[in-house]
């Protein structure tokens, strides 16, 4: 297929990369460091969105990385035979998209160091990202883990930048955001009307992808409903009726190896029940990227080390290792050090929960106590750490060898004394 730029230059495009409900991606034949997005629908979107987009600076908009590209900002506007818009030209980013950090067996691939220590920086980039793009003046509006790519070292770029809400900086006309995804849509766009968007609508978008990210792909507004009797509602159904884990963990059915709520630090887990309380229905009340980032950022000086895995990192607040307590449980080692073969991790991370999830994952519950709550899994946060059983000291090799030469030559000494003195 071959697209024209607007000066007439043709544009081979190569194999497909991918896509999506509104396009396809390609390589181009000719530039090893450009791709091309092609509409399927291109009625829908104007050569005049895509021009006011490429005056915009993002280059100058300051990120968390000097040589890190953080936008894949649209290049060049293409064109058909006839002059009508196509798609346009943007940055090919290598890299894995941030769905893969909710796998396991995925993550392990994904980026070069795959702890939970590398989640958390990831996670504070994106809200770095987040908040980069509002000072900008930009709302992202569709915040989905499908739309940033994820290099190996843990940077986090967004791709899909032509669905963004931005302001025409020469007309002042405000360009709206033409797709949401509803598992991190507010509660307000529930309606899918076109609207203008606000910071606080991603923040909201943000709150939900830091939890997934946190615990290990678990989405806070999706579960199996703890009444049997009640529909399985989707994510969105769920964000609509303020259904979450986070502040009401009673309303879903607890897994015997679903992730515990005490993962998530206590700053994290308080601005998470900032947003999905208070700020469901206020979305002023909301936390903002900022905020996020700094929390994030504090709980990264604040892990602690497992003396057993290299790969385990875990908050402080919560004594001991959650990752090898979920390994003992028989959940796997979602962590494995470096080097171990043929890790077992029994269960991969769902895409999707509600019936599907059951079906997929025949789990037993969680047993509950006498007063209808699930029993514990792991440490509390205010839990004391267990002592280690304390072994006998042995000395090193070479001191016992040092120890055994002293004690000859002290032998000889005394000996050589007592012969003097007999002399």
């Amino acid at each position: 297929m071959t697209v024209y730029l607007p000066g007439g230059r043709a544009i081979t495009l190569d194999a497909p990369l991918g896509g999506g409900a509104e396009g396809k991606i390609f390589r181009l034949a000719e530039t090893p460091d450009l791709c091309a997005k092609i509409y399927l629908d291109p009625a829908r979107y104007t050569n005049e969105r895509l021009v006011a987009m490429m005056a915009a600076a993002p280059s100058r908009w300051r990120g968390d990385h000097a040589e890190h590209m953080h936008l894949a900002w649209p290049r060049e506007v293409l064109e058909d035979r006839d002059g009508q818009t196509r798609g346009f030209l943007m940055p090919l980013v290598e890299g894995s998209p941030l769905t893969h950090l909710f796998d396991p067996r995925k993550r392990l691939a994904a980026v070069d160091k795959p702890t939970w220590r590398v989640v958390v920086t990831v996670a504070a980039r994106v809200a770095r990202l987040l908040a980069m793009l509002h000072d900008a003046g930009v709302v992202m509006g569709d915040l989905s883990p499908t739309n940033l790519v994820l290099s190996r070292t843990g940077h986090v770029t967004l791709v899909d930048c032509d669905t963004v809400q931005f302001t025409d900086a020469k007309t002042g006309e405000v360009h709206r955001c033409t797709k949401l995804t509803p598992e991190y849509a507010a509660p307000e766009l529930s309606s899918g009307q076109a609207t203008e968007l606000r910071p606080s609508q991603d923040d909201f978008g943000l709150a939900i992808l830091v939890c997934q990210l946190l615990m290990e792909g678990e989405h806070p507004f999706e579960g199996i409903p703890a009444d049997a009797a009640a529909p399985d509602g989707t994510a969105a159904d769920n964000i609509r009726l303020q259904n979450n884990r986070i502040l009401f963990p009673e309303r879903f059915t607890a897994l015997a190896d679903g992730m515990p709520l005490n993962v998530l630090p206590p700053r994290v887990l308080e601005l998470a029940r900032a947003c999905f309380g208070e700020g469901h229905r206020d979305p002023a009340a909301r936390p903002t990227a900022s905020d996020w980032a700094a929390a994030l950022d504090q709980v990264g000086f604040q892990l602690m080390g497992c003396r057993h895995n290299e790969n385990h990192t875990y908050h402080h607040s919560l004594g001991s290792c959650l990752w090898c307590a979920r390994r003992e449980a028989g959940h796997g080692d979602h962590f494995p050090a470096f080097g171990v073969p043929d890790v077992v991790i029994p269960f991969p991370v769902p895409a999707r929960a509600g019936a599907e999830r059951a079906a997929a994952w025949p789990r037993p519950p969680v047993a509950p106590t006498p007063q209808g709550q699930p029993q514990p899994m792991y440490p509390s946060p205010s839990a004391e750490p267990v002592p280690p059983a304390k072994k006998e000291a042995e000395l090193p090799a070479w001191a016992a060898t040092v120890a055994g030469i002293v004690a000859v030559v002290v032998v000889l000494v005394i000996i050589s004394a007592i012969v003097g003195a007999l002399l």
